[in-house]
């Protein structure tokens, strides 16, 4: 599956909903589409409670429904994909449409409130040797805010206090097993699925204590873009080897396999599972070679007003994002 945080752009609509895509483009309302599901299918005299408590709106509290939740999104999914095969069309228990046109909703973060949000540092060899950096002994990670997260196609914001804002591709690993000290030979099995991850970087600020450092660097709002979609793991084959590219209009500045991490997705399962992690926490895959401050003269690498970025990732989709003056 492919699920999404949304907003609902119809007049009277409010707040952030959980959806699912559909292959005809159409987002699904899966809370009000699972309400008509029972109350048909199953003859729930309750059908809005009954799925207001397994399909609630936001993302994580979902996804800390676990394999239940999860299943109750395939079947109405399905029941939605056949209503349109036989011609129909899913509604609610009331008759309420539940598949949204694109031009009818905008996507949002696509884990807007997660628990943890870890990047991972200098974790390509590629990307190493271009900085000059040595590779490190182990995984090197920090954190990430809520405040600074964003959705497809929504604007980033260039911080006033950087004149080097650039590029960083990455995988979100996203959990969906509250767990502790997972053994690599069982990381595949607390991951619930992927999603595409920019981590945009104000980098004089990085570099510099006095500025604020990797701790402000990374997190200024709006500089780390989350989607589009989580797509689920069960539609992910063979994540460790996953295509990452990024484009700066339209011009190719990375191009990677995740092969070239220097740590796996299970050893960084393993290591940041010394603490334990809960359903919807993310664990970014670090960056790849090609961003701008490796390049020889990076001043023209660097993200302005008016570029565009695209984060692309096989199987994940399209990460777009335009950056825009404060």
């Amino acid at each position: 599956m492919k699920l999404a945080t949304y907003r609902n752009l119809a007049p009277g609509a409010t707040g952030d909903r959980l959806g699912a895509v559909l292959t005809n483009g159409d987002m699904l309302d899966l809370r009000l589409a699972y309400a008509g599901y029972l109350d048909r299918e199953q003859g729930e005299g309750r059908p809005y409670v009954i799925a207001n408590a397994r399909i609630p709106r936001d993302m994580t509290e979902f996804l800390i429904g676990g394999e239940r939740a999860l299943e109750a999104a395939r079947v109405v999914v399905n029941h939605a994909e056949e209503a349109f095969k036989s011609g129909g069309e899913p509604t609610g228990p009331a008759g309420e449409r539940c598949a949204i046109k694109p031009k009818h909703f905008r996507l949002r973060a696509v884990l807007p409130k997660p628990g943890k949000f870890f990047h991972t540092g200098l974790n390509s060899k590629k990307h190493v040797e271009n900085t000059g950096n040595k590779a490190p002994e182990n995984v090197s990670g920090a954190p990430r805010f809520n405040t600074s997260l964003i959705g497809h196609e929504e604007q980033v914001i260039h911080p006033e206090q950087t004149q080097k804002l650039d590029y960083e591709v990455e995988v979100g690993i996203v959990i969906g097993k509250r767990c502790k000290d997972v053994k690599p030979e069982d990381a595949f099995g607390v991951i619930v699925g992927y999603t595409i991850y920019n981590d945009i970087t104000a980098r004089e600020v990085q570099k510099s204590a006095a500025l604020g450092g990797v701790f402000l660097g990374k997190n200024f709002d709006t500089t780390n873009p989350i989607g589009p979609y989580l797509v689920t793991a069960d539609e992910v084959p063979n994540p460790n080897e996953l295509l990452v590219e990024c484009r700066v209009n339209g011009d190719v500045r990375q191009h990677e396999r995740l092969t070239d991490m220097i740590f796996d997705i299970p050893t960084l399962i393993a290591f940041f599972s010394q603490m334990t992690l809960e359903p919807g926490d993310i664990i970014s895959s670090g960056t790849f070679g090609g961003v701008a401050h490796e390049q020889e003269d990076p001043e023209p690498y660097f993200l302005k007003p008016g570029h565009v970025v695209e984060c692309e990732v096989e199987h994940l989709g399209i990460l777009r994002n335009p950056i825009v003056a404060p």
